[in-house]
C-alpha cells in the first residue's frame, strides 16, 4: 500500500513505543515524497489518537505498526477511531506482532470495525523487527461512520393506498391528549337494557323432562329418553356456586366458572346447549 500513496494525499501514521522509532526519518521521508508538496504525512503516538481531535474524513490514509520497534496490538477503539478520521474509501496498512493473534482474529477485528475488503495477511522477518510480523491492508467503506440513507420501498400501483385512508386508521398517543379529537366512549356504546339483571324465571331450555316436548333428541343427555322408556334418569351431581351468578351467563360469571361458555340457566337443572349451538359451523 505505502508503493501506491498519490501525490497530495494526507497520509497518518501511528507507532506505539516508549522510545522514539529508529526508522521514522527514512519512512517519513519516503511518504513525503511519494505525497508531494500538496500532500501532508503525520505521525502520532498510537495512545493519542483518540485524544487528538481530527475532524472527520481528514485522512486518504492511515499506516500504523510499520514504525519500528512495533509490539503493539490494535484493539477495536483504535481501530474504530482510525475508521472515523479515515475518508471514504479510505486505506488502512496495520502490522502487529504474529504471535499475538492468528492472523483471521486479525482480520475479523477489521471487519467489526467497520473495514471492509481485508488483504491476504502477510507473515514475514521485517529488517529491524525481532519477531514476525503479519500485515494486513484494508479498506473504509465508501460512506461516512454513521450516514444513513431511506429504504425505497416497491409499491403496487394497481392498489395504492392513499396517505389521507390510513391516517383515519392511526392514532397516536399525542392525538389521544388532544380535546379536539373525538373518542367513543365505549360505555356509550351500551342500552340501559344491557346492564339490566336477566330475569331467572325467563331463562327456559329447549328440551329436558319439563320442556314439554314428546320426543327425545338423538343421543339425548338430559333424561327425557330415559323417562320415555320408563327408566330413571341418573341425576348429575349438583354444583354448589359460591357467588350464586352461575346461572345468569357469562357476564355474571367468576374467571374459574366451571360454566363458563354456557347459556343461562335456571338454577338447579341440568344445563343444555341449544339446537343451534350443537349444529356443526362448517
Amino acid at each position: 500500500m505505502i508503493s501506491t500513496i498519490l501525490p497530495g494525499q494526507k497520509v497518518l501514521v501511528l507507532w506505539s513505543s516508549a522510545n522514539p522509532p529508529t526508522n521514522i526519518e527514512s519512512i517519513v521521508g519516503s511518504l513525503k515524497n511519494q505525497t508531494g508538496a500538496d500532500g501532508r504525512v503525520q505521525v502520532e503516538h498510537v495512545d493519542i489518537i483518540q485524544t487528538s481531535g481530527h475532524q472527520n474524513s481528514t485522512f486518504d490514509v492511515a499506516i500504523s505498526g510499520i514504525l519500528s520497534p512495533s509490539t503493539y496490538i490494535h484493539n477495536t477503539d483504535i481501530l474504530a477511531e482510525i475508521a472515523r478520521v479515515l475518508k471514504p474509501n479510505g486505506k488502512l496498512l496495520v502490522r502487529e506482532p504474529a504471535g499475538g493473534r492468528s492472523a483471521e482474529k486479525l482480520i475479523s477485528t477489521l471487519r467489526l470495525s467497520g473495514f471492509i475488503k481485508p488483504s491476504e495477511p502477510n507473515v514475514s522477518q521485517l529488517d529491524g523487527e525481532s519477531i514476525q510480523m503479519v500485515e494486513v491492508s484494508c479498506q473504509k467503506p465508501a460512506f461516512e461512520v454513521g450516514a444513513g440513507a431511506k429504504i425505497a420501498l416497491k409499491t403496487s400501483t394497481k392498489k395504492a393506498v392513499s396517505q389521507d385512508v390510513a391516517k383515519v386508521w392511526t392514532l397516536s398517543a399525542q392525538d389521544a391528549n388532544d380535546d379536539d379529537i373525538d373518542i367513543i366512549d365505549s360505555d356509550a356504546l351500551l342500552e340501559e337494557e344491557d346492564l339490566l339483571r336477566p330475569d331467572t324465571g325467563n331463562l327456559k331450555n329447549e328440551c329436558g323432562p319439563n320442556s314439554g316436548k314428546k320426543k327425545a333428541c338423538k343421543n339425548c343427555t338430559c333424561g327425557l329418553a330415559d323417562e320415555l322408556d320408563g327408566t330413571q334418569p341418573t341425576k348429575p351431581k349438583a354444583y354448589k356456586s359460591a357467588c350464586g351468578n352461575c346461572s345468569l351467563g357469562d357476564a355474571f360469571r367468576c374467571g374459574g366458572c366451571p360454566y363458563l361458555g354456557m347459556p343461562p340457566f335456571k338454577p338447579g337443572e341440568q344445563v343444555l346447549l341449544s339446537k343451534n349451538m350443537l349444529k356443526a359451523d362448517m
